[in-house]
C-alpha cells in the first residue's frame, strides 16, 4: 500500500537523523523501501537489516565498513573519521534496529550523529525509542522523527486496503475488522486475506514478532495483561510482586509492544485489543482466575469499579459485582459505552441480585429507560415500589422522588407529556445536589425541556436548558454540560438561529473531542446535529462527511438517538436521488432499533416521514400526497407524541402534504394548508420551517398573479449559467466549489446566486433550492 505523502516526507527529510519508531506491522521498512528506492544523485545509500538481533561494536562497525567498501577491520574511531569525510552524501539505513543496544554502540552512533560538519545521515526503524541525546538533536533542528500516530493506517488507507485484498468479505466482516484492528497494518492485513484463518495466521505472527523477542519473564506477564480491561505500574508491582512486576512492565512500555495509554487516566494503560484477544488464552485457568480476582479488589480500590464489576463476573462472583455496581456514580452511565455495560450486567446477574436493592433496581431501571427499552423499564419501576414508603421520611421523599423522575420520563416517551410533566416537577422540588441525586435531576431537566418545547413552550424550555448548563459546569459534569447544550442548540435551528447555533456547537463539538473518548455517543449524538444543521444550509457534502465520521462513536451504542445517523445519510442519498442507497440507510437504521430492542413508539414515525421525504426527493406527488394524509390522521398540528420523536414531526407532515397538493394542482387546498402551517409554526416557536413556508406562499401567490408566470412564480426567466448554478448549488456544493466546476470566479457565482434569490422569492440558498425542487426545476 503505497504512501507516498510520508514517503515524500522521509524522501526529503535533511535532518542527520530520520527515526521511524513503532511497535510491529506499522510498515516502517516498507515506507524506507518506497522512500528511499531512488537515491539522488551525489547520495550513496547503505542499507543494514538488523532483524531486531543484539548486534555487538565491532560487528556493526565491520558491517558498515564492508558497505562504503573500507576494510572490516577498521577501529570504530577511525571508521569514524573515514566516513565523516568525503563530498557525497552517505546515508546509512539501520532497519529494525533492536532496542538493548550496548553502551558502546549507543556511544558510536552518538558520536556518528554529533560529527562536526558530517555527510553522513543516519535513517533508522526501530520498536523501541533508542537511548540517545534525541532532545538535544531535536533543539538543533536535526531530528525528523515519524511515530505511532503518524504511521498507522487511516480510515481511507484502510478502506482501500480491505477493498483491494477484502472484496469478497461482507461488508460488516470488513467493518468489524477495521475496527478491531485501528490503525494496526498488519493486523488488518492478515484478518482481511487471511479470512477464515486470519485469526491463527495473527496469532502466529505475534508469537514470532512479538512475544519471540521477550524473555520468559516479560511473556508470562503480557499474557496476563491481555485478560485485564487497564493496568498500572503500581497494580502490576501488586499483582507480580514476587517476580517484580513493576519492573516488568516499565521494560514492556519502552519496548513498544502494543501497550496503549488509556484516555483521560494519565499512569494507566491496556494491551491493543486485537493483540489481547488474540493472546489472551496463553495463560492457564488457574492462574487467571487467581490474577483476575486479585485484579478485581485492586481495581475497586482505585475507583474503577466498571472494570472491576467485569472481572467479578468473569470469576463468577455475582454477589461481589452487585456490591460494586451499587457504589457507582450515576453520572457514569452518560459517558462512553457504559449504558450498554449496565445492560449487560443486568443480563448477567440474577434477578434476585439486581432487585435486591432500590439502587441497583434503579441503575438498571434508569439504563433500560435511556436506552429506549420503555416497557422493559416500566416492570423494573414496579420494583422500585416495592420498596416505597421508606424507613423514614427523608428517605421515603428522596425515593419517590426517583420513581417520579423515572416514571415522568418514561410517560414522556410514550408521549403522556401532562402526567410526564407534573411528575418531573414534583421530582425537581425534592432533589439536591447530592452526587446520587444529580442523575435524576439531569433526566427530570432533559424531559421536561422537551415536553415544554412540544407544547409550543420553547422560551422556557431555554431558560430551563440555560440553567441546567450552569448547574453543570459548576459542577464539572462534561457529559451533562454536552447533553444540555445538545438539546439547546437544536431548540435554536428550529428557532432559525442557525448562525448562533454554528458557533456554539463547534465549540461544544472541540470541547467533547479533546476528552479523548474512543467511543463516545455524547460526541455522536453532537455530530449528528452537526450534520443536521449543515443541511439546513444546504451543504450536503459537508453532512455526509460527518455523519460517517460520526460512525465510529455511534458503533454499538443503544440508543433511539443513534437512528438519526442513518436518516441523515438517507437525506443526502435522497437530495443526490439515489433513492437505493437512501433506502439502504433507512433499513439500517431500523435494524439498529430492533437490535437494540427499542419500543416501536419512540422511532417507527420518523422513519415514516424520511419515508414521505423520500417519496418528494422522487416527485412521486401522488404517492407523498397519500402517505403525508395517512401520518397527518395520526400526528395532526397540535398533537402530542413521544419526546423521543422530532417536535416538528407533524409540521413536517403538512409541509410535505401542502407541496404535493400544489404539485397535483390542487393549490387553493396547499395554499390553506400553509397557512394554517405558518400559525402553527409561528406559534411552536419553529421559525426556520415558518421562514420556508412564508417564502413558499408568497412564490405561490406570484405565480398565480398572471398567466404568463412560469411555474416558479418568479418575474423573469432564469438564465442558462443561473440554472447551472442553482443545479450545483442543490448538490451541496460551496460558492468557491462551484466557481471551479463553471470556471468562474467566485463573485460571478454570488451575483449569480443573487439573482437566483431574487427572481425565486427567497432569502437564502435553502428556500431557493426547495422552490426550484416544487416547481420542477431540479430533480
Amino acid at each position: 500500500m503505497p504512501r507516498p505523502r510520508l514517503a515524500t516526507a522521509v524522501r526529503g527529510s535533511r535532518q542527520r537523523l530520520t527515526l521511524l519508531c513503532a511497535p510491529a506491522g506499522y510498515g516502517k521498512s516498507i515506507l524506507l523501501a518506497e522512500s528511499l528506492a531512488d537515491a539522488p544523485s551525489g547520495t550513496e545509500l547503505l542499507w543494514l537489516a538488523c532483524w531486531g538481533e543484539p548486534m555487538s561494536l565491532t560487528e556493526l562497525c565491520a558491517r558498515v565498513a564492508a558497505g562504503y567498501g573500507l576494510s572490516p577491520l577498521l577501529p570504530p574511531q577511525v571508521l569514524l573519521h573515514q566516513i565523516g569525510q568525503g563530498e557525497r552524501i552517505l546515508q546509512l539505513v539501520l532497519d529494525d534496529l533492536p532496542g538493548n543496544l550496548s553502551i558502546e554502540v549507543n556511544t558510536w552512533i552518538e558520536h556518528l550523529l554529533h560529527l562536526p560538519e558530517s555527510r553522513v545521515r543516519l535513517i533508522v526503524s526501530c520498536r523501541q525509542r533508542p537511548a540517545w541525546d534525541l532532545p538535544s538533536l531535536l533543539l538543533k533542528g536535526e531530528l525528523f522523527e515519524l511515530g505511532t500516530d503518524t504511521l498507522g493506517m487511516t480510515r481511507s488507507e484502510y478502506a482501500a486496503i480491505s477493498a483491494r485484498i477484502g472484496g469478497d468479505i461482507a461488508d460488516a466482516r470488513r467493518e468489524e475488522i477495521g475496527v478491531q484492528s485501528g490503525d494496526w497494518w498488519s493486523g488488518a492485513r492478515l484478518l482481511l486475506a487471511g479470512q477464515q484463518q486470519g485469526r491463527a495466521l495473527l496469532r502466529d505472527y505475534l508469537e514470532r514478532e512479538l512475544l519471540g523477542r521477550m524473555s520468559d519473564e516479560e511473556r508470562r506477564l503480557f499474557v496476563g495483561l491481555c485478560n485485564l480491561p487497564r493496568f498500572s505500574v503500581d497494580l502490576c508491582a501488586q499483582l507480580w510482586d514476587g517476580n517484580a512486576g513493576d519492573q516488568v512492565l516499565h521494560r514492556l512500555l519502552r519496548q513498544q509492544v502494543f501497550i496503549q495509554p488509556v484516555a483521560r487516566d494519565a499512569g494507566w494503560y491496556r494491551v491493543h485489543p486485537l493483540v489481547a484477544a488474540t493472546l489472551q488464552d496463553g495463560i492457564a485457568a488457574p492462574e487467571l482466575t487467581r490474577l483476575r480476582l486479585h485484579a478485581c479488589r485492586l481495581l475497586s480500590l482505585a475507583g474503577h469499579l466498571h472494570d472491576a464489576i467485569d472481572q467479578a463476573l468473569h470469576v463468577h462472583q455475582p454477589e461481589v459485582a452487585a456490591s460494586y455496581i451499587e457504589r457507582l456514580k450515576p453520572s457514569w452511565q452518560l459517558a462512553d459505552l457504559h449504558l450498554r455495560r449496565v445492560l449487560d450486567w443486568h443480563r448477567q446477574l440474577p434477578s434476585h441480585l439486581m432487585e435486591g436493592t432500590p439502587r441497583l433496581i434503579y441503575l438498571s431501571t434508569l439504563a433500560l429507560l435511556l436506552s429506549g427499552r420503555v416497557s422493559e423499564a416500566e416492570r423494573g419501576l414496579q420494583g422500585l415500589s416495592r420498596f416505597l414508603p421508606a424507613a423514614n421520611t427523608a428517605g421515603n421523599q428522596l425515593l419517590l422522588a426517583h420513581w417520579q423522575a423515572l416514571k415522568g420520563s418514561a410517560l414522556a416517551f410514550r408521549g403522556e407529556l401532562l402526567e410526564a410533566e407534573q411528575h418531573c416537577r414534583e421530582a425537581l422540588g425534592h432533589l439536591g445536589s447530592a452526587p446520587r441525586e444529580c442523575l435524576s435531576q439531569l433526566l427530570c431537566q432533559f424531559t421536561l425541556g422537551r415536553i415544554l418545547l412540544a407544547s409550543e413552550r420553547g422560551d422556557e424550555a431555554q431558560l430551563l436548558w440555560r440553567a441546567a448548563l450552569e448547574q453543570a459546569r459548576r459542577q464539572g459534569c462534561q457529559d451533562s454540560e454536552a447533553l444540555f447544550q445538545g438539546e439547546r442548540l437544536r431548540a435554536l435551528m428550529l428557532a432559525d438561529e442557525a448562525a448562533l447555533a454554528d458557533l456554539l456547537l463547534q465549540d461544544c463539538l472541540a470541547s467533547r473531542a479533546a476528552t479523548g473518548l474512543e467511543r463516545d455517543p455524547v460526541l455522536g449524538r453532537l455530530m449528528i446535529t452537526r450534520a443536521d444543521l449543515l443541511q439546513q444550509q444546504g451543504r450536503l457534502h459537508e453532512s455526509e462527511a460527518v455523519l460517517l465520521a460520526a460512525q465510529p462513536y455511534l458503533r454499538d451504542c443503544s440508543a433511539p438517538f443513534v437512528l438519526y445517523g442513518y436518516l441523515g445519510l438517507a437525506e443526502v442519498a435522497g437530495r443526490h436521488a439515489d433513492l437505493a442507497l437512501a433506502q439502504a440507510q433507512i433499513q439500517r437504521g431500523e435494524r439498529a432499533m430492533h437490535c437494540g430492542r427499542i419500543d416501536e413508539g419512540l422511532y417507527q414515525a420518523a422513519l415514516a416521514l424520511q419515508q414521505l421525504k423520500l417519496l418528494a426527493h422522487s416527485q412521486d406527488w401522488r404517492a407523498a400526497l397519500e402517505a403525508a394524509r395517512r401520518l397527518a390522521l395520526e400526528y395532526p398540528l397540535g398533537s402530542v407524541f413521544s419526546i423521543m420523536l422530532p417536535p416538528t414531526l407533524p409540521h413536517h407532515v403538512q409541509w410535505f402534504a401542502a407541496m404535493a397538493e400544489h404539485n397535483l394542482g390542487l393549490r387553493e387546498q396547499s395554499r390553506a394548508r400553509l397557512q394554517v402551517l405558518a400559525e402553527h409554526c409561528r406559534l411552536a416557536g419553529f421559525l426556520q420551517l415558518q421562514t420556508e413556508v412564508l417564502a413558499f406562499l408568497r412564490q405561490c401567490g406570484a405565480a398565480d398573479e398572471g398567466e404568463g408566470a412560469d411555474a416558479c412564480g418568479y418575474q423573469e426567466e432564469l438564465t442558462v449559467r443561473e440554472v447551472a448554478v442553482l443545479e450545483l448549488l442543490a448538490e451541496g456544493l460551496s460558492n468557491q466549489e462551484i466557481a471551479d466546476a463553471l470556471f468562474l470566479s467566485v463573485n460571478t457565482v454570488k451575483y449569480h446566486a443573487k439573482n437566483i434569490n431574487a427572481k425565486l422569492g427567497a432569502t437564502r440558498r435553502t428556500q431557493a433550492i426547495a422552490c426550484a425542487k416544487a416547481r420542477g426545476l431540479l430533480a
